[in-house]
Formats: structure tokens, C-alpha cells, sequence
């Protein structure tokens, strides 16, 4: 069809062209051109697009002997904005491992510190969505399609970074300021890139909605913050009959000392699956008393204490370091089924452009005790280059790891 357009409208220039009036065929013909292409090109593209991305290079060996691993990704972001109403993102991830620590990627089974999510060597399109703001004169956000999403703290459903293929949820957002409130309700479903196929609702799709509120308390106890968040299962109809989390997230300031809470109840579903309570309380104390020590500029302790009731079990949490950096409840996170820990990290910057921290947690899974201790240290190289590296080392005399781990990661933000 193109050359057969093409041709009439050069016959069309040379029977005008005889007539006398070239340069008018030679407007036409382009004109012709112009028309027939017209049809073959996109409309007006994006007002304009940001790429991003980062790239990895990471290794850990555990004295096992059987959990040594190497491991590269790189994570490539296209961002594109049609306005200033309206854009999209595209992700796209490759990745490989290898080494004798190896991840079912049928089961996607996790065997300790560095599970890997996937098979040994990967590409594939990660991010995948669009947006639109004031979509129907609402003033509200709209987004659609796959991503990373965290709920709360991310403690019962968040993607882990640590993972080479973090977890990503597809399904439908919305957004609105609300005066402040920060309003979020979504629906995702449940297919098997999305992470959402284990925990208590295997199978089912998921809804809900966050929002976050301030308590004005004075000069008593300060303002306190609160986010509370609902993930129901959605199995027959949009209900809370399927099972659902109810929780909140609290932080606040009290005579200078930083404080934070999450707590979270699981409602057991029509099958008798799950049920049970979950919580996080933690404080936060400025050390000035640190930076006495040469070399040392600043510090602070962080103290917390965490529990999950026998029958309590998270969709897809953040696991990596919230029990050390052994990663020793797998990907049940830090509230895995009647898991209970009390931790200590000892945060300081030892000099311009690094930062340490050193931790202590005590360990229990049922009837099972563990500790761990471990140090972690990073700083930026050449302005650009992130590094990072860690020592962990457990005991345990009821079963769990006794080991020691060493993790370094080099990575390049773009």
C-alpha cells in the first residue's frame, strides 16, 4: 500500500510538473509523503523521560561450607512523563549468581543469608506501570500496572532488595493528599511474579488501604504519628470474610528520646488458617557521649523488641537483617510464626562519608534460642560508589545456625 501511494503521488507531481507548475508538484509530493507516514507515526511522544538504574557486584561465604555465593545485577529504569498529568515507567533486570549456595527456583525455598529469588542467571522486564494524576478531576493519583509496594514497615508484605529479583505486586493504586492524610487504597493480584502465592491466603488476591494521621499530644508526650493499614484476602467478593491484617504503625519523641511501634493482627480466614497478634516497639538514644572518641563524629543506640504470636504468618516481608545479617528466620522476616527477638545496635560514623553500626540480638523460634552479633560498615568511593561489607557470627544450642558470615557489596547508583 505504502509504494503504491508513493507512486501515485509521484505521478501526481510529474502531471503537475507538465503543466507547468514544478515547484507546486514538488509541495504536493511532500505533502502526499507527509500524509502517508502521518498514519505510521506515534502521536506526540513524552514531555520528557529520566533513566535510572543501578548495578551490583556482591559475595558472602558462610563457614558452612555450604553457602558460598557470588552474585551481579543491574537494574535499568525508563521513566517517561506524556505531562504534567500522566506518565509511565518501564524496568527492566538482569541478573546471575553463582556459587555453592543454590535457591529452588521452583519453590524459591530460602536456605539462609542471600536467598536469590529466581533462577541462576535471568533477564526480564521488572517495573511495568503508568500513572495519572487528577485522572477524573478528583485530584487524586491513579497507577496501574506492576511494581515494588510496601505495606507499613514492610514487615508483612514490602520487597526486599537484598533479593535479586525483589518482589512485585501488579494490580491497581490510588492516591490522594486528602488534607494531609495521605489516603492509599489497592487491589493486586495474585499471580506468581507478585510474591503474594505463600503466607496465610495462598492463591487469593488482595485489597486495602493505609492512611496516616497525627495525635497532637503537647507538651507531654509530643505529636505522635500513625499509619494505620488494612490487607484484606479477596476470595468470594470484595469482604473481610476471607481473613485480613489490621495493624499501625506509631512514632513519637518523648523528653528527646525517639521512639516507634508497629503492631499487627491477623484474622484467621474461613479454613482456620492464621490468626494472631504481631508486634515492634524500639527506641531510639543519641550518644553525644561517642564522639569523644577520636575519629568518631557521631552515635546512637537503637533498642528493640519484636514478637509473632504461634499462628501469625506474613504475605511477602522484607527478611534480609531485621534478625542479623544471617538471615536465620528465612523469608518469614522478623515476624515469622512464633518468633520472638530483643536486639541493640550501636549506630556511629566513624569519619566523614562512612558509617557503622554494630548489633547484638537474642533469638527465639518456638523452643529454639539463638544469638547473633554482628558489624556492618559503608561509605561512598569517588563520590559515586557504594560499599558495603559485614561480618555476622551466631550461636545456638537448640538447632539453629552456628556459623559465621562475611557479605561485601559494591554497588553504582545511576
Amino acid at each position: 500500500m505504502k509504494v503504491h501511494m508513493i507512486t501515485l503521488a509521484a505521478i501526481a507531481a510529474a502531471s503537475l510538473s507538465a503543466q507547468g507548475v514544478a515547484q507546486q508538484g514538488e509541495q504536493t509530493l511532500e505533502r502526499a509523503l507527509a500524509d502517508l507516514n502521518n498514519g505510521l507515526t506515534a502521536p506526540a511522544g513524552s514531555s520528557s523521560y529520566d533513566i535510572s538504574g543501578d548495578a551490583r557486584l556482591r559475595n558472602l561465604y558462610t563457614s558452612g561450607g555450604v553457602a558460598k555465593d557470588i552474585d551481579a545485577r543491574a537494574r535499568l529504569n525508563f521513566s517517561f512523563n506524556v505531562n504534567e498529568n500522566a506518565g509511565a515507567v518501564v524496568g527492566m533486570l538482569g541478573f546471575e549468581h553463582w556459587g555453592s549456595q543454590v535457591v529452588d527456583s521452583a519453590t524459591d525455598s530460602n536456605s539462609g543469608i542471600g536467598a536469590l529469588g529466581g533462577s541462576g542467571i535471568d533477564t526480564r522486564i521488572d517495573q511495568a506501570y503508568y500513572w495519572a494524576h487528577d485522572l477524573f478531576g478528583d485530584g487524586g493519583t491513579a497507577t496501574l500496572g506492576r511494581k515494588y509496594f510496601t505495606v507499613g514497615s514492610g514487615r508483612i508484605l514490602g520487597s526486599d532488595d537484598w533479593d535479586q529479583a525483589p518482589s512485585l505486586q501488579t494490580g491497581l493504586w490510588y492516591n490522594h493528599e486528602a488534607g494531609g492524610a495521605n489516603f492509599q487504597a489497592f487491589f493486586m493480584n495474585s499471580q506468581d511474579d507478585a510474591g503474594l502465592s505463600g503466607g496465610a491466603y495462598p492463591g487469593d488476591d488482595y485489597f486495602g488501604f493505609t492512611f496516616d494521621w497525627t495525635f497532637e499530644g503537647g507538651d507531654t508526650v509530643g505529636d505522635v504519628s500513625i499509619k494505620p493499614y488494612l490487607i484484606s484476602a479477596r476470595d468470594n467478593g470484595i469482604t473481610l470474610e476471607d481473613g485480613f491484617y489490621l495493624g499501625a504503625e506509631f512514632a513519637g519523641e518523648i523528653a528527646g528520646f525517639g521512639w516507634g511501634a508497629e503492631w499487627a493482627m491477623l484474622d484467621e480466614n474461613d479454613a482456620g488458617v492464621g490468626g494472631g497478634n504481631a508486634y515492634v516497639l524500639n527506641t531510639t538514644i543519641g550518644l553525644d557521649a561517642l564522639e569523644s572518641i577520636p575519629g568518631v563524629e557521631d552515635g546512637s543506640l537503637l533498642l528493640q523488641i519484636t514478637g509473632a504470636d504461634d499462628d501469625f504468618m506474613p504475605l511477602a516481608p522484607v527478611y534480609h537483617g531485621v534478625a542479623g545479617i544471617q538471615d536465620a528466620l528465612g523469608r518469614g522476616g522478623i515476624w515469622s510464626t512464633d518468633t520472638d527477638t530483643l536486639s541493640a545496635h550501636l549506630g556511629f560514623s566513624p569519619g566523614e562519608s562512612w558509617n557503622g553500626m554494630i548489633s547484638n540480638y537474642d533469638i527465639e523460634v518456638g523452643s529454639a534460642d539463638m544469638t547473633e552479633w554482628d558489624i556492618q560498615m559503608g561509605t561512598t568511593l569517588v563520590d559515586a560508589v557504594d560499599l558495603w561489607f559485614g561480618y555476622g557470627h551466631t550461636n545456638s544450642d537448640d538447632g539453629l545456625p552456628d556459623d559465621d558470615a562475611i557479605w561485601a557489596v559494591v554497588a553504582l547508583p545511576f
